[in-house]
């Protein structure tokens, strides 16, 4: 009876560190609970006194991969006026979990000249993306 109990224990023992093994390869990150909320990042665009300004050539390059970051949300155009969404929860994947460095740039659309920022964003392992740093609008004089 006693080897019975032994491996009965031992069977249980391994199922779960498979099953565990099994899980954390499929999340791909381990478990984890998360909120329902969808989280979108986001960058305006002003002039010197505040007013939003629908610029050209927005671009959003991450420094890590090289590539082009695109919401792969139904998103087209700004927002709202001089708002543009850099990325959502969407494309939380082409983020590392510690964060990346992703360029964003406008060019006016009147006086030519190209304004840069730079965001961190995470996603990968994480909920959502989140902007670690980086200003929220960029202003031209």
């Amino acid at each position: 009876m006693r080897g019975i109990k032994k491996l009965v224990v031992l069977s249980v023992i391994a199922a779960s560190f498979f099953s565990c093994h099994k899980t954390k390869e499929q999340a791909g990150c381990g478990t984890q609970v998360c909120t329902n909320v969808f989280a979108a990042i986001g960058v305006g665009f002003a002039d010197i006194n505040g007013n939003p300004i629908t610029i050209k050539n927005f671009t959003a390059i991450n420094q890590r991969t090289k590539q082009s970051v695109v919401p792969v949300s139904p998103v087209s155009g700004p927002a709202q006026p001089g708002y543009y969404i850099v990325t959502d929860d969407n494309s939380r994947k082409d983020f590392s979990t510690e964060g990346d460095e992703v360029i964003i740039s406008g060019t006016h659309p009147t006086t030519n000249v190209t304004k840069t920022v730079t965001f961190k964003i995470s996603g990968g392992c994480n909920c959502h993306v989140e902007k670690i740093s980086g200003s929220s609008t960029v202003v031209f004089d």
